[in-house]
């Protein structure tokens, strides 16, 4: 489960139960994750393609095919996408960033060149555009003045996750920090500040501990050779691999603090499950992170200057403190994102 897909099966618990006397097809290339199967009832309906069909040709070719046939009246584009002609149904999308534009660097070749040529098809066919941050709202348009109109501030919700038998034995006292081994997360950084940091403070008792899965890059090949090198291990540095749901709520309850180094984000939703349980974070001081965290209680980092990160584990590595003030949860309710959600798509 990425945030975006927390995003789209946290909405979905809301809306389908409300809305019993409308049809819902979820229309998909690929099995879908359990989560969203738990969600499927008499409205709703899943359309998995029978055939191993690549994403791209799927969402050109195959899906108005199907829409057409089911006689779909609203689309709701979930993963950034709309089909590249124009469908003939009011059509709905996510929009999580404009990565292909403000960080390019960041993304996989075939990725870039996939958004490259369609987010600008995509954003011309939507009638609105759900903006998961005043951020991507501002980098839309800048890229195009003229879609303003049609863009929505949608931030997500944050609920704590419901925990269960959790096998993963924590350290003591642990900094945490969640996110695929991919470039744009910038956790090979993390670690080398990490590590700096121990190097300066060897009878230091904090570890990091790392919760994600394999990505590409450069970061998806050494960073993940680097996180199973049992030297390195020594240091004090935790890899879990594909954590499951309350191993991950377990870890945000535990840690003493939680770190989030990324380049870009389109939003981040791991800091208000942070907050949530009452930690103090440190972030990348990018625009985004603004609209989340407090100055008050939370500390900004320049995302590339490995230094800095390395002294931000020194201030943090002190007895643990709680966030003050304290995060304004009901702000931050999935019931809202609905909300703004329902209004527009059952116009």
């Amino acid at each position: 489960m990425t945030g975006n897909s927390r995003y789209l099966a946290e909405v979905l618990k809301i809306i389908l139960p409300k809305h019993k006397e409308k049809e819902f097809f979820l229309y998909t290339n690929k099995p879908i994750h359990p989560v969203f199967r738990d969600l499927l009832g008499p409205n709703t309906k899943e359309v998995l393609e029978p055939k191993k069909i690549p994403g791209p040709i799927y969402l050109n070719f195959i899906l108005p095919k199907r829409l057409k046939k089911d006689g779909i009246e609203v689309f709701w584009g979930t993963i950034q996408m709309l089909p590249f002609r124009k469908l003939p149904i009011p059509s709905y999308v996510n929009y999580h960033d404009l990565n292909f534009i403000s960080a390019p660097e960041t993304m996989a070749k075939w990725n870039y060149i996939q958004h490259k040529l369609l987010s600008p098809i995509t954003m011309k066919h939507a009638d609105k555009i759900f903006c998961l941050s005043k951020n991507t709202k501002e980098e839309i348009t800048a890229f195009n003045p003229t879609y303003e109109k049609k863009c929505i501030v949608v931030y997500p919700g944050v609920s704590k996750q419901k925990t269960g038998k959790v096998k993963t034995n924590f350290p003591k006292d642990f900094f945490l920090t969640v996110g695929t081994l991919e470039p744009r997360k910038n956790i090979n950084r993390l670690v080398d500040a990490f590590l700096e940091f121990k190097k300066n403070h060897p009878k230091d008792k904090n570890f990091l501990l790392i919760l994600g899965r394999r990505g590409w890059g450069e970061e998806g090949e050494l960073l993940y050779q680097k996180l199973n090198d049992p030297e390195i291990q020594k240091q004090g540095i935790q890899f879990l691999e594909k954590p499951d749901d309350s191993t991950l709520a377990e870890a945000f309850k535990q840690c003493k603090a939680f770190f989030f180094p990324s380049l870009h984000e389109g939003f981040g939703l791991p800091l208000l499950e942070a907050m949530l349980e009452d930690k103090r974070c440190v972030a990348s001081d990018i625009p985004v992170f603004k609209e989340i965290l407090s100055e008050k209680c939370d500390l900004f980092v320049p995302p590339k200057q490995t230094e800095v990160w390395t002294q931000t584990f020194e201030l943090m590595s002190g007895p643990k403190k709680v966030r003050s003030p304290k995060f304004p949860a009901k702000q931050w309710t999935w019931e809202e994102t609905a909300k703004k959600i329902e209004e527009v798509i059952f116009l």
